[in-house]
């Protein structure tokens, strides 16, 4: 019965209500934290997003920060039909002629047909390939495996540098030896030594393959062509070794074609315009959270924070920062046509400026990028830009642990903003304990009161009924 309340039975008010009303007024102090806690959880969200939006910047940033990753060349076949080219950043252009006097083949060998290829018909004993040029591996044949299936099996997990397969050409013995060379070398494939008749008895039996007469051979032979009008072979028609950073690919012979290399200026455009968005986005979010809108009287959450503003003038002290030791005549951003809003700080490319940058110094653009990016232990401003970006972005956005020098500035913040949370989580358990008490405490004397209430009110009516009797008695 210790939970049941009658609230306001004796007295006729409403103490329940009295009391909630009570410790709506004790919760206050509460209600201020958790009004505090709700705003330090919104600037931890929007740091959050600060983070991604820069850590976007910062992977465009590492993406450009070499010239292997950021320089490009394209290539131009005259005749695609007889090759194809593809080039890497370590190609240099030029125009050459390529002549392809003979493509690169495998050796193929075909046997004679037989009737079943699972058969257990063919002698046992082992048999050898020799790829001419000191390698021989020797196959063995036991019996069970002697079936042309066998027979393929082992010479597939013999090593030899061939494959084998059947084929089945729908004639009477359909069931045909296939065997190919991974390279272009010419094999030897001797059966003799498969001496040993089956046991089933049906007479000795070693597969035949064609000669070169048949017009089922192919032999190896290496890929012969001319680049430049210097003769040179190769034994693959995939060719990368020829002209630096650029890959040949084979496909006709006894035809002349041109291939040209230049500098892709176009995916390089491309890379400098998606860098110039990813930091806008970056910035144009940091701006909206810390500026003050004095039209619509409003302010940015993250209004006056240090950290943002701290965050904010490196990026913007960056854009004009020049790359010490640059080659060429370009040292910042705006020398190639990038420049920033002096209200906003955002960046604008002038296309025309940057393209005329790129014909007359293509390698200077790509330098202005990428000086020393490939190596450690230098000043900030000893790197292309897109180092100094990314060294910067990571001493703001690096991954937080306890007890490092090397936790990023946007990270620490947020820790703290976190811990912050926590502690008044904290705090409000602990009122909560105490509001809990108090409104026990309230309780028992609300229900003291209603008792009292209630055994006076049964005195007076004890009294009015003897006073009444003896009224009535005299």
């Amino acid at each position: 019965m210790a939970g049941i309340n009658f609230s306001g039975l004796a007295s006729g008010i409403d103490t329940q209500s009295m009391i909630t009303q009570l410790m709506y007024l004790e919760r206050a102090p509460e209600r201020i934290l958790q009004t505090k806690q709700k705003k330090l959880q919104s600037q931890v969200d929007l740091y959050k997003q600060i983070k991604d939006a820069l850590s976007e910047l910062q992977k465009s940033a590492q993406g450009i920060k070499t010239s292997s990753t950021f320089k490009g060349l394209k290539t131009e076949v005259g005749d695609s039909s007889v090759l194809t080219a593809s080039a890497s950043s370590t190609a240099m252009e030029g125009i050459h002629t390529v002549e392809v006097t003979t493509l690169a083949r495998s050796q193929r060998q075909v046997s004679i047909g037989y009737a079943s290829s699972s058969s257990l018909t063919f002698n046992t004993g082992s048999f050898t390939i020799d790829d001419g040029a000191g390698t021989v591996k020797t196959v063995t044949i036991a019996e069970g495996q002697n079936s042309l299936n066998g027979i393929v099996t082992a010479i597939n997990e013999s090593g030899a540098n061939v494959s084998a397969s059947i084929i089945n050409d729908g004639s009477g013995a359909p069931n045909r030896l296939v065997i190919t060379g991974k390279d272009t070398k010419n094999y030897t494939v001797d059966f003799s030594g498969l001496a040993v008749p089956p046991a089933g008895g049906t007479g000795a039996l070693a597969p035949t393959l064609l000669g070169a007469g048949d017009p089922t051979y192919q032999a190896g032979t290496a890929a012969s062509f001319k680049v430049d009008g210097v003769t040179i072979t190769r034994t693959s028609n995939t060719v990368t070794d020829v002209l630096p950073g650029v890959t040949l690919t084979l496909l006709k012979q006894g035809v002349t074609t041109s291939v040209t290399v230049t500098n892709d200026t176009d995916n390089v455009t491309t890379k400098i315009n998606d860098f110039v968005k990813e930091f806008n986005d970056a910035l144009t979010l940091i701006n909206k959270q810390s500026v003050y809108d004095s039209t619509g009287k409003t302010t940015g959450a993250l209004a006056g924070d240090s950290t943002l503003r701290n965050v904010q003038s490196q990026l913007q002290r960056l854009v004009t920062t020049p790359v010490s030791g640059a080659s060429g005549a370009y040292k910042t951003l705006a020398s190639i046509g990038i420049t920033s809003d002096s209200k906003t700080g955002t960046l604008s490319v002038d296309a025309a400026k940057l393209t005329d940058a790129l014909k007359s110094d293509f390698d200077g653009v790509v330098d202005l990028f990428t000086h020393n990016g490939d190596k450690t232990g230098l000043a900030d401003n000893q790197y292309g830009l897109a180092q100094q970006f990314n060294l910067a972005l990571d001493r703001v956005t690096h991954s937080y642990t306890e007890g490092s020098t090397n936790n990023g500035l946007i990270e620490s913040r947020i820790y703290g903003l976190t811990k912050s949370i926590k502690d008044i989580n904290k705090q409000i358990e602990s009122m909560e304990l105490r509001m809990e008490k108090r409104e026990e405490v309230l309780k028992r004397k609300f229900s003291a009161m209603e008792s009292m209430i209630s055994s006076l009110t049964n005195q007076g009516n004890s009294l009015l009924s003897a006073i009444s009797g003896s009224i009535m008695g005299s």
